[in-house]
């Protein structure tokens, strides 16, 4: 039996199976092969790369500020008293050492006469003892004559024993022979004993001498003590004068400098004490004392030169340096920034703000920038031949900054730093290669300026993953800056103030 056919059912498309079969043959037999539409997974991803160039990076960091003068005074009595009259209010220009004000201290001007009767008087007693000095060397010379003249005496007297001894000794023997009369003899004896007796006279004077001479060299070492007393009591006298007639000299209050009052808390008859100033004063008044009992008597401004104060952030203080360009913009004064630059700065940091204090002199001619006036200033943070990268080259993470390096084809990623910034550009000193070094060798390698950086879309590379470059032309081709958020430009980000520049925030 034969199996009968079953028909086939209505409608199925053989046409259309056979007609796509065919034209793949077709195709096939004309030698052509179809192109995938679809990139393959395994090309490397393309790229751009950039190397670190040499530039200028200009950073500007602004802070508001405020006008101060150069020097600012309170004045204050040193005694306690009464002010007797006032010579300048406020804003009188006052020269250094001007009279301000005098105060009326009557039992210290007394004192001061007292003082100086007394070294009038010691002068006259250092003249008296200096005489008496005089007195007393004549004195010893005096007696050095008279024990001179005694020594003489004593040697005539010593010269005519010995002739006398000589004498009664020839006389003994001529008498014992009979020659000579034995009254001869006697008389010659009576000559020599009263010889023995003016010698031990003059003996006796020349130890009176002596004493006399021993009395009036006392005497005069006692008067030259009593002028060495003398004088030091005069100087005792004279310093203490000059100690009195400084306290008088604080009765006059005086101009430190040239400048202007901004302050006057002196009237007539108003009574002052030391360090708290006129009690009586307005308790709002400028510069109080610190226990804010009372105010300053006067408070004079050197207005000459003027200092302006910019706080620096930390990541910036290393760059400013006395010479540093600023600039000043004082709307009050002019609408138009006042060049100068940094006179001095702190050197360490604010401990609180972390900042650096930088200040700006600027020469106040006509003492027209007033003391309080607000101020917008500016340092100027120049960088010539930075080797830098552009904002787009670098990733954050975390505190750390990475970027990614072409080498041999693969992509590498390094830790950098980095350095000043304009937020565009910034300036690299070292990469590390994780893994990179030994315990002796230091990791960090300074940046020499061949390196090829990757720029673009940083996201989506692996270190050590196969790129390529996209196109020659995309060498040292600065990738567009980042915007706000992206990397390190998030941390320092840069706007435009109305004034044109770029203060750093």
């Amino acid at each position: 039996m034969h199996r009968a056919s079953r028909p086939r059912k209505a409608g199925r498309p053989l046409g259309l199976a056979t007609a796509l079969a065919a034209a793949s043959l077709a195709a096939a037999g004309c030698g052509h092969k179809e192109e995938s539409r679809y990139t393959s997974v395994s090309r490397p991803q393309a790229v751009q790369v950039v190397q670190p160039t040499r530039r200028t990076i200009v950073r500007v960091v602004g802070q508001p500020s405020f006008i101060e003068s150069y020097e600012r005074t309170s004045i204050y009595p040193k005694l306690t008293g009464y002010i007797d009259n006032w010579k300048v209010d406020i804003g009188d220009k006052v020269k250094k050492g001007e009279l301000l004000a005098k105060l009326f201290v009557p039992e210290l001007e007394e004192d001061l006469e007292t003082k100086k009767a007394t070294v009038g008087l010691d002068k006259r007693r250092v003249e008296l003892a200096e005489k008496l000095v005089k007195v007393a060397e004549a004195d010893v010379k005096s007696a050095e004559a008279t024990l001179s003249e005694a020594q003489a005496i004593y040697g005539k007297y010593e010269a005519e024993v010995e002739r006398w001894d000589t004498e009664i000794k020839r006389l003994k023997r001529e008498v014992d022979r009979g020659v000579v009369d034995p009254q001869i003899l006697l008389e010659s004896t009576n000559q020599w004993k009263s010889s023995v007796a003016s010698r031990q006279a003059a003996k006796a004077t020349i130890e009176k001498a002596q004493a006399d001479l021993l009395s009036q060299q006392a005497t005069l070492a006692k008067a030259q003590v009593d002028v060495s007393v003398a004088q030091a009591d005069l100087s005792v006298a004279e310093s203490e004068a000059k100690r009195i007639e400084a306290w008088v000299g604080y009765i006059t209050l005086s101009a430190p400098f040239d400048g202007i009052i901004v302050t006057r808390n002196a009237n007539t008859g108003d009574f002052v004490q030391p360090s708290t100033g006129d009690p009586t004063a307005n308790m709002r008044s400028p510069n109080l004392a610190p226990g804010g009992m009372a105010a300053p008597i006067y408070t004079v401004d050197r207005t000459d030169i003027v200092r302006i104060f910019v706080d620096v952030p930390e990541q910036d203080a290393n760059y400013v340096q006395v010479g540093t360009k600023a600039t000043v913009l004082v709307k009050a004064y002019r609408d138009e920034p006042i060049p100068g630059t940094v006179t001095r700065t702190s050197w360490a940091l604010n401990i609180k703000s972390r900042t650096l204090r930088a200040e700006i002199d600027l020469p106040n001619k006509g003492s027209q920038l007033l003391p309080g006036m607000y101020a917008y200033a500016k340092v100027i943070i120049e960088r010539p031949g930075a080797l830098a990268l552009p904002a787009s080259a670098f990733v954050q993470s975390g505190e750390k900054t990475f970027c990614w390096t072409y080498k041999d084809g693969k992509a590498r990623r390094a830790e950098v730093r980095t350095g000043v910034s304009d937020g565009d550009w910034y300036e690299v000193t070292n990469l590390m290669y994780e893994g990179s070094g030994s315990k002796t060798e230091d990791p960090w390698k300074p940046v020499t300026g061949s390196e090829r950086v990757i720029l673009g879309d940083l996201s989506i590379l692996a270190d050590g993953a196969e790129v390529q470059i996209a196109s020659p032309e995309g060498e040292n081709v600065a990738g567009p800056a980042r915007t706000k958020g992206d990397g390190p430009a998030a941390t320092s980000v840069a706007e435009k103030d109305p004034e044109g520049s770029t203060p750093v925030r």
